[in-house]
């Protein structure tokens, strides 16, 4: 999965770079993220769990865009962003929180709307460099044992821009199942006899981006 995304990043990048007409520039913002639920269990006994669910949290990314022209009033935007999210859950009064890291390679079909105007949809690569879950009783015990390392998702929003300076916000949901397990000395909720905990790590969220074109 690793050398696939690698892969895709060189390709669009490469392709971006051989075409004729082409806008690139630096983008930033903010994601408000909600991931799956968590279930928190024994391994000793891993069928009776509790279950608790997801709130949402804002996090950021920053990266690079190029936009490709096409004929009519067509274009499309690979990215290549950071992002850092977050999503919080309540273990009966303690609030712990899942932080993820991704690289990311959105490739998007957009279209021009009288000019200032934009729509977009496409997937979206994302490669998760780490997965840390922390509750404050026990933020330094908890290790992660396994994650998914690889995500597909779709995109799809609506942007304006002027002249080399623009912002957009779209929305984003996860087409693959995919999942993270920890393991702790302490317990999850404290008092709760858990000791280890699976979160769904799929996710939807709201990207709110600005961005800066140089040409």
């Amino acid at each position: 999965m690793k050398n696939l995304y690698l892969f895709l990043v060189v390709f669009c990048f490469a392709l971006s770079a051989n075409a004729q007409f082409l806008n690139w520039g630096i983008k930033g913002g903010v994601n408000y993220n909600e991931n799956g639920d968590l279930r928190a269990f024994s391994l000793d006994d891993p069928n009776s769990f509790e279950k608790f669910s997801s709130n949402e949290e804002v996090g950021y990314h920053i990266g690079i865009l190029s936009e490709i022209k096409l004929p009519l009033f067509l274009y499309i935007r690979p990215e290549f962003i950071y992002t850092h999210t977050e999503s919080s859950y309540n273990f009966d009064g303690d609030n712990g929180k899942l932080k993820m890291d991704k690289l990311e390679l959105p490739v998007l079909l957009g279209f021009r709307v009288f000019k200032i105007g934009r729509f977009f949809f496409g997937p979206n690569f994302s490669y998760i460099m780490n997965t840390k879950l922390s509750v404050p009783d026990a933020v330094d015990n908890i290790s992660n044992v396994t994650s998914d390392d690889f995500i597909v998702s779709g995109q799809i929003g609506l942007g304006l821009n002027f002249g080399k300076v623009g912002a957009d916000i779209r929305w984003e949901t996860g087409f693959s199942e995919t999942e993270a397990s920890f393991i702790t000395d302490n317990l999850i909720p404290e008092n709760s006899g858990f000791n280890a905990a699976l979160a769904d790590t799929s996710h939807s969220q709201f990207i709110l981006s600005f961005y800066y074109k140089f040409k």
